[in-house]
């Protein structure tokens, strides 16, 4: 696994941890598959969307335009990464609406 990968994966774990933490603490502990989905998923996107954020998008960005192979790679790169993102927002949505309506139906 590259240090890229490795260090990914850690944030991931460690967001997990910690988003667990916090659905503990509002007593979100009931439904355990939701509440799986929305540490897993949840802590996926938010490393997701920093890796496009502050790596692929601006590796698009500095390429200069004689690099188009180089460019291109990049660019199936990131329609990777947003379709991944997609599919766990997608997965993530029922989990989600149930935390919103524990936390509001009080």
């Amino acid at each position: 696994m590259e240090i890229e990968e490795e260090l990914e994966v850690k944030q991931i774990l460690n967001l997990q941890e910690q988003i667990k933490e916090k659905l503990i603490q509002l007593g979100f502990v009931g439904d355990d598959d939701s509440m799986g989905s929305v540490i897993h998923h949840l802590a996926e996107l938010s490393v997701w969307g920093k890796k496009l954020a502050h790596r692929t998008v601006p590796s698009f960005l500095s390429l200069p335009l004689e690099k188009k192979e180089d460019i291109g790679c990049v660019i199936v790169d990131l329609n990777y990464e947003l379709t991944e993102m997609k599919e766990a927002i997608e997965d993530l949505e029922p989990a989600l609406i149930k935390l919103m309506n524990f936390l509001t139906s009080k």
